[in-house]
């Protein structure tokens, strides 16, 4: 009987050389690992008195700062911005949280950035596996939530989970909106996304086989909007890195005032290109109808248009949801693609030489 080249174990043993699906077995325990830690964490200051918020990261250590900056508007009355660079924004001071996050510990801008909030006495809460950003924090006895155990590959992406599940749990904690921020109720979809999609069930009943193999070299565009906007970020950085695809995301409606009228060239796009487009029953009805006339002027023009829709009912569900789905898809991706999904080679060889 014929079986699909996604269905046969010993491509994965093959291709996946740090065994990055063992990570991917346990998000939801990464979850709530991170969360618990966060809801227990010793912090010094008044919630009440903090007035901004600074997500500082870098890379795949950044990715839950995105996602938690497009909910924002949902749980805080507060400003969220994410920083990506040595320094922080101007305008930090005693009264802003700073959330240094670095998976390794040891990214130079977030070390940097770790220097910037004590020197302007910013209140400062670390999030890490070790290295220095460890030290930092215990040598400044700074609440520290640890990451452990729950990401076997130790590839920064893979632990995704934990950094969105310990800022979930923050946000829980400085906001007054809190019933969507149920830990059992997340950690429930969470599970119940990645039974949908284990390596065992086959392809004609996984749809993020499914996915993969249609979108098996090409490049993808990624479409979103709204609260959904930090998946796109995200799962286009796990398509770049896991796949070794190129893939980009554009969010609307910044995407309708410019991109539909870069689609002409080059005609050879037409034949290795592929838009998903991220849908949301929650979106507001003027955006629903972007994404509806989009997807006409995408197919007019010519390309392939997949539209994926998640079914939780609320925001911060149907992102957890999201980012469990394309988590696998772009695994699945980097098998068919015949490409190991837990190395970068040109990412290590600019870091090498910088």
């Amino acid at each position: 009987m014929f079986r699909s080249y996604l269905d046969e174990d010993s491509n994965y043993h093959k291709l996946d050389s740090l065994n990055v699906y063992s990570s991917l077995e346990r998000l939801d325990r990464q979850f709530d690992s991170a969360w618990n830690d966060a809801h227990f964490l010793n912090i010094t200051f008044d919630p009440k008195k903090i007035k901004t918020i600074v997500f500082a990261g870098m890379g795949a250590s950044v990715l839950a700062g995105k996602m938690i900056h497009a909910l924002s508007p949902f749980f805080l009355k507060i400003p969220f911005e994410v920083c990506s660079n040595y320094r922080l924004p101007m305008y930090v001071n005693r009264k802003t949280l700073v959330i240094l996050s670095s998976y390794s510990g040891n990214t130079a801008e977030i070390i940097s950035c770790a220097q910037d909030a004590k020197k302007r006495g910013a209140k400062i809460i670390c999030m890490t596996s070790g290295g220095q950003l460890e030290k930092f924090a215990k040598s400044e006895s700074l609440p520290l939530i640890l990451f452990q155990n729950q990401n076997t590959s130790s590839i920064p992406r893979m632990g995704l989970f934990y950094s969105i599940g310990a800022t979930l749990s923050i946000i829980r904690r400085l906001s007054d909106h809190k019933q969507d921020l149920d830990q059992k109720q997340l950690s429930l979809i969470i599970t119940r996304s990645l039974d949908h999609i284990r390596r065992e069930i086959e392809l004609e009943k996984n749809p993020a086989k499914n996915l993969a193999q249609k979108m098996k070299h090409t490049s993808i565009f990624f479409i979103s909007s709204n609260h959904l906007v930090g998946v796109g970020e995200s799962i286009k950085n796990y398509v770049n890195e896991s796949a070794k695809s190129f893939s980009y995301h554009l969010a609307i409606p910044d995407l309708n005032h410019h991109f539909l009228d870069g689609l002409s060239f080059p005609l050879s796009y037409k034949n290795d290109t592929n838009f998903i487009l991220i849908n949301s029953n929650i979106y507001p009805s003027a955006i629903q109808k972007r994404v509806e006339l989009t997807k006409d002027i995408l197919l007019k023009q010519k390309y392939s248009v997949t539209v994926i829709k998640p079914e939780s009912t609320s925001p911060v569900g149907q992102i957890l949801e999201s980012m469990v789905f394309f988590t696998f898809f772009s695994y699945y991706l980097s098998i068919v693609n015949k490409v190991d999904p837990g190395t970068n080679p040109w990412v290590d060889y600019f870091k090498n030489h910088i």
